[in-house]
């Protein structure tokens, strides 16, 4: 059994991936996603090196988020048979933050509510009927700026107008809950708290949390709906469970230390059973399995661009 490791950098998260995989499969390969060639020629191929990729029958994608329209059309020229742990498909979902939060909701998922606008005119309708405070940033920046009441956030919306980019606006998630997802189960799950107001993207300090149920069953159909076998949904949990942000390639030390999981073991645990399972289909059934995901591709980008 081969397994690759495909990821920009060689990370303490993925050093620690590669050196639980070692125990679980025959071959493993860490792939450096800057150092890989793609070709349409007589045949598809991806090399790395003197390495042909395709070779691997398993592959774990850590592809940062700015790699989303690469890590595509890279993952969607692997051959039916191989097992990918996160989807082509999973990839164009996560990109932008609203546009995957869309999807999610179209799909029965409840998340946070969140606004987003392309002129300052736009947005100052937004933000006459928010609910304060709000967090505002654009969709390029992760940090955003918190502010008390419309005067706030018309200064700030007029600062960002320079910048030609579209505006989120969203209300204060104050307990932000995140579960590690490595199907069929969630594996671990810790809360951060940090002195900022915007805690999802501020530095903060993790401690454990025991999941409800509600919450176990939305990280789980999150990441499906998204077609990934692995993932960190983050949820708001202050009332109702909400998706408030998925990543797809989530730093995995500082939740281990702080869940007392060892979140790389059971993520490549997760994958080797997958990969079996995966293996031991009737090939006429992985046959329409991915024709279906190769229709519900098409028509995800077509709906999308």
């Amino acid at each position: 059994m081969s397994l690759a490791i495909i990821g920009q950098e060689k990370s303490e998260s993925n050093l620690k991936l590669l050196a639980e995989a070692k125990k679980k499969f025959d071959s493993v390969f860490f792939v450096s996603i800057d150092g890989i060639g793609i070709g349409l020629n007589e045949r598809f191929s991806i090399d790395y090196r003197t390495s042909d990729i395709l070779r691997f029958k398993a592959v774990l994608p850590r592809i940062p988020r700015d790699y989303s329209s690469y890590a595509y059309q890279l993952l969607s020229l692997f051959p039916g048979d191989t097992y990918i742990a996160v989807k082509p498909i999973s990839y164009l979902i996560a990109g932008e933050r609203f546009f995957m939060l869309t999807v999610l909701r179209k799909r029965g998922i409840p998340t946070i509510n969140l606004n987003m606008a392309r002129s300052t005119k736009a947005a100052g309708r937004v933000i006459e009927n928010s609910h304060y405070p709000v967090i505002i940033r654009t969709s390029e920046k992760r940090t955003g700026v918190v502010v008390k009441n419309r005067l706030e956030a018309r200064s700030i919306i007029d600062a960002l107008a320079h910048l030609k980019q579209p505006i989120l606006i969203e209300g204060v998630s104050r307990e932000i809950v995140s579960a590690y997802v490595a199907d069929p189960r969630v594996v671990a799950a810790v809360k951060k708290k940090s002195k900022s107001t915007d805690v999802l993207f501020a530095p903060g300090t993790l401690r454990s949390h025991k999941l409800s149920i509600d919450e176990e069953q939305l990280a789980l159909d999150t990441a499906r709906s998204m077609d990934a076998h692995l993932a960190r949904v983050d949820m708001s949990v202050n009332g109702e469970p909400r998706v408030v942000n998925v990543e797809l390639r989530p730093g995995l030390i500082e939740p281990s230390r702080a869940s007392g999981v060892n979140i790389p073991a059971r993520i490549i645990e997760s994958i080797h059973d997958n990969y079996v399972s995966y293996k031991e289909k009737p090939m006429l059934l992985k046959f329409f399995e991915d024709a279906k995901s190769v229709m519900k591709d098409v028509l995800k980008t077509r709906q999308r661009f």
